[in-house]
């Protein structure tokens, strides 16, 4: 071989060599990079896993001041069942003398209906000795004709006599002067008047008022002065008065409902009155009963209310005798009877009145 070819061969062994140290010096640095990288990213995971141990530490703490609130719970959570059960044997308790409360009440509700009876009884007792008072002083006069007979006989009987018997005639009630007979519908809204000639078969319904017609019924209603003493206009009428000039208010309202005063109607329910109820049904039937004698006076002459008339009131059958009297007082002061025990006025309760036959029939 000559020195040109070993030459050759050593330039070409010297180029393959430079050639692959210079691949392994790429190599290196691409290793030495990818240390570099592995380094940094060992250094991350070591940060994060840091984080982690510290995030770790403190759901540690966490939980365990959880565990404390969880003991904590639990201690309060059986106090409160212990609680519980005091409190539910309170209750039974309490539920026994509820119950021994209950049936106190209902052993007193007796007694005082008891005492209501009782007191009832007394009052009706208390009209019944007024009646004998009034007796007496008939029996005191000297001198007693027949009409001051038939009086007492009516006050006697009227008082006595249970008016839902069947049949009960006319003529046991109430004297021979009778010649109309007026049913009287005194309502809580609305009242009304029918009339009847003993010797006519026809029964006359009131169907005018003030301010309006064909109606069978007019409001149960009373617009007074400002001061509520004298009645201006009732009925319908009543409800649609208006101040007579624009620049002065009317103070007054229409007074009304006032019949609810009567009755067991709790003190709670009954409307607020700016007068007396006994007034307001005392002005009520006076200005209603002047309406019943104007009709009698027009459609029959020569008829002496006071004497020939017998008025029919009707009444709720749950009426006291208290609740009676004081009606029969409105009445008498309404100028509707002449004399408050007087025979001329009887109270229909549940039955009807038949006007033909002159008697209270069921």
């Amino acid at each position: 071989m000559s020195q040109h070819e070993v030459v050759e061969k050593l330039e070409t062994g010297f180029k393959k060599f430079n050639d692959k140290f210079t691949n392994l010096l790429e190599e290196n640095q691409r290793i030495k990079q990818h240390n570099k990288n592995l380094q940094e990213k060992n250094q991350e995971i070591s940060r994060t896993n840091l984080e982690l141990n510290e995030k770790n530490q403190e759901i540690s703490r966490t939980n365990l001041e959880l565990n404390k609130k969880y003991q904590e719970i639990s201690r309060n959570n059986s106090k409160l069942i212990e609680e519980n059960e005091k409190i539910l044997r309170i209750n039974n308790d309490l539920k026994e003398k509820f119950q021994n409360i209950n049936e106190q009440f209902e052993k007193l509700q007796k007694d005082l209906n008891l005492e209501k009876q009782k007191n009832k009884e007394i009052q009706r007792l208390e009209v019944i000795s007024q009646n004998l008072e009034k007796n007496l002083k008939i029996l005191e006069v000297d001198e007693i004709d027949i009409n001051t007979i038939n009086a007492f006989k009516e006050n006697n009987e009227q008082k006595n006599c249970n008016i839902n018997n069947n049949s009960t005639t006319f003529a046991s009630n109430c004297s021979k002067d009778i010649r109309i007979v007026v049913g009287l519908d005194f309502g809580v809204t609305y009242s009304g008047f029918s009339y009847c000639h003993v010797n006519n078969q026809n029964i006359c319904t009131n169907c005018e008022w003030p301010g309006e017609t064909s109606s069978s019924k007019t409001n149960t209603v009373l617009q007074y002065d400002d001061e509520y003493i004298n009645v201006l206009c009732w009925g319908a009428e009543a409800l649609r008065v208006r101040p007579k000039r624009k620049n002065r208010k009317q103070n007054s309202k229409p007074v009304e409902l006032f019949k609810l005063y009567l009755g067991d109607l709790p003190d709670n329910l009954k409307p607020k009155l700016p007068i007396d109820y006994k007034k307001a049904i005392t002005d009520y039937l006076r200005e209603i009963g002047k309406l019943i004698k104007e009709n009698i006076s027009r459609n029959w002459q020569g008829i002496d209310y006071f004497k020939n008339v017998l008025l029919v009131l009707t009444i709720p059958a749950e009426y006291s005798e208290t609740d009676k009297v004081i009606m029969r007082q409105c009445v008498y002061n309404a100028n509707l009877i002449e004399d408050i025990y007087s025979g001329k006025l009887q109270f229909a309760t549940e039955c009807k009145f038949d006007f033909r036959n002159k008697a209270f029939i069921t």
